[in-house]
């Protein structure tokens, strides 16, 4: 994933980010990360499983397993609507176990994407030897491989999937990390417009500003989605 450079598109901007210091969108973004994580159904299980994900059993980068692949992680990516094939489960928890950990152990938990030297996410980088080891499992493929790596590695490594790509009209993936870290560093206030954001919405310090990006993305495509507030404070009356 991290992959070699190559000639791509401008990745899109949407609405949501488009004026990151407008604090109409702030306070939308705010009010769908509350929905995403926060509300609850009858029941009292997460309205979204996905809420569930980055915390379950106390997170895959807890400091006890944040360098081995468990059955908790495995578990977790459900969360996601993805699963693991049976026979990459064993040799993710059993047979290669430890050589993902050796891997997993030469990446840094407690680094942001947007901090990132290209060494650290670029070709031949480790997270890019546990990204082809795991994504070559097969069927696991490439959402559920982002999955499990955004899972181990939260403030680092992004989900990609479909929703990503559409909202962000992404039409090559190869260089994804890098081309994440870039496109968030662009400008400047995007970051700290996710930082508000999870701040506003009262989240955990468990929930990364990269995970929340990704909530944003995923939420603006769903009916249930909060609509926009911004444009319409100082609508005439």
């Amino acid at each position: 994933m991290g992959g070699r450079s190559n000639e791509r598109k401008p990745w899109a901007v949407p609405e949501f980010l488009a004026e990151p210091e407008d604090p109409d969108r702030r306070d939308w973004a705010a009010t769908v990360l509350q929905t995403y994580f926060h509300d609850r159904r009858d029941a009292g299980d997460p309205l979204y499983t996905g809420a569930a994900f980055d915390r379950l059993a106390g997170g895959g980068d807890a400091p006890k397993v944040a360098n081995r692949f468990t059955a908790d992680d495995l578990s977790a990516v459900t969360m996601l609507s993805v699963s693991v094939d049976p026979r990459a489960a064993l040799r993710m928890l059993e047979t290669e176990a430890d050589d993902l950990s050796a891997l997993l152990a030469k990446i840094p938990a407690e680094l942001d994407l947007i901090d990132a030297d290209n060494h650290q996410i670029g070709p031949d980088s480790p997270a890019d030897e546990l990204w082809r080891r795991v994504d070559r499992y097969h069927p696991v493929g490439e959402t559920t491989t982002s999955k499990l790596l955004a899972r181990k590695r939260p403030r680092l490594l992004p989900v990609i999937d479909s929703v990503v790509r559409e909202v962000l009209a992404i039409t090559w993936s190869g260089d994804y990390w890098r081309q994440m870290r870039d496109y968030l560093r662009e400008e400047s206030p995007r970051w700290e417009f996710l930082r508000a954001a999870h701040a506003a919405a009262g989240l955990a310090d468990g929930i990364s500003l990269l995970r929340c990006f990704d909530v944003l993305l995923w939420m603006s495509r769903q009916p249930g989605c909060p609509p926009p507030s911004w444009g319409t404070r100082h609508s005439p009356a």
